[in-house]
């Protein structure tokens, strides 16, 4: 009698498990595009998952992926149910199943950083000169090199192109004199560790577009994706989302309008073509 009392005693422990398990959601898994190392990534968004996980009431994974066209891919084919990616990708995104929550406020614009010891000051002077890029597929390259094509530059004809992994990547191979110059943009800058940042300085360019955007998948259901839109608003008040968006030059959030995909209409043939989408 005791041996059958402890068998249906564990019997009931275990449906009780599995009940609470079943009850508690799944991991949201969000997706970062692989503008900085793996490492850096989860770090610098570490004060953001907390923050979901806590308004949210469910574990909040992080993920990226090695490069820009496997992140794009996996973001295509729905493999997160929220995003941080680039704005060419966004918009390529919400026509795959992801809705629009935000974008940073900081405006995107495509700079050109060079050793502070160096005699370049303009993009005339870039001609002939090394030119690393953090992907081909980031915004900024497209953007730039376009802006740099409308001025009389073409790639590998009039300068030469070297990619690197990230944008980190390219501004310290500038730093160490590996690069004459990077392509880049003003955050990247912003969040590399400040014994690069004082080797180097930037040249403007005079093209913007709408920064990094965040994006849920609509398989969330509407009630869950506006708890998420909540949450990272209430982020911004927060502390923590106040350092956030100062150390990484972010500013803080903006609703994503019919404005931001006009301005950015130009440029999702090129990712398309580069792609084969």
């Amino acid at each position: 009698m005791r041996h059958l009392f402890v068998a249906v005693f564990a019997l009931f422990a275990l449906v009780l498990n599995t009940a609470t398990l079943a009850a508690e959601p799944a991991p949201l898994r969000l997706g970062i595009m692989p503008f900085n190392s793996t490492l850096a990534l989860i770090k610098t968004h570490q004060p953001l998952r907390q923050h979901l996980q806590q308004a949210l009431g469910r574990s909040v994974e992080i993920y990226t992926s090695p490069d820009y066209a496997g992140f794009l891919r996996d973001s295509l084919s729905g493999s997160y149910d929220l995003l941080i990616t680039g704005p060419h990708f966004g918009i390529l995104c919400l026509d795959s199943g992801y809705e629009p929550l935000f974008h940073y406020k900081a405006s995107l614009r495509p700079i050109f950083v060079v050793a502070k010891a160096s005699g370049i000051t303009s993009h005339e002077q870039l001609r002939g000169k090394r030119i690393g890029l953090s992907n081909r597929l980031s915004v900024s390259s497209i953007v730039g090199m376009q802006w740099l094509e409308d001025k009389g530059l073409e790639a590998n004809k009039d300068y030469f192109v070297l990619e690197k992994t990230t944008h980190g990547a390219a501004i310290a191979g500038v730093a160490v004199g590996d690069l004459d110059a990077a392509l880049t943009t003003y955050t990247p800058l912003k969040q590399v560790p400040e014994d690069v940042r004082a080797k180097v300085r930037e040249i403007a360019t005079d093209v913007s577009v709408p920064h990094l955007m965040t994006l849920a998948h609509d398989r969330l259901g509407s009630a869950e994706i506006e708890r998420i839109r909540a949450a990272l608003n209430g982020f911004q008040a927060t502390p923590e989302g106040q350092a956030f968006f100062r150390d990484t030059g972010y500013q803080g959030y903006a609703p994503i309008a019919p404005a931001d995909l006009k301005a950015l209409k130009p440029y999702i043939p090129v990712v398309r073509k580069m792609m084969g989408l």
